[in-house]
């Protein structure tokens, strides 16, 4: 799926150019091409997403124990677990 920016009237290059930044991060795009940059083994693709999973389960622990939290922030949380 293409990125496409389409320029306003009024709109420098400089903010184009930094739209498009954003909508590349926004896709994770480059963070997809430097993860397949070099092979991994499968096994060791799993044992980090087992290890994430278990950092954000804690994550969401610890963030349930303290008083001021939004429950936005514990909902991300839940969203990224996919839980």
């Amino acid at each position: 799926m293409p990125i496409v920016i389409r320029a306003k009237k009024n709109q420098s290059t400089g903010d184009l150019i930094r739209q498009f930044k954003k909508a590349v991060v926004a896709t994770s795009i480059v963070q997809i091409v430097k993860d397949r940059r070099y092979f991994q083994k499968p096994s060791k693709v799993k044992s980090i997403k087992t290890a994430e999973r278990s950092r954000l389960k804690k994550r969401a622990h610890s963030l349930k124990k303290t008083k001021n939290i939004s429950p936005l922030a514990i909902a991300k949380i839940r969203a990224r677990l996919g839980a």
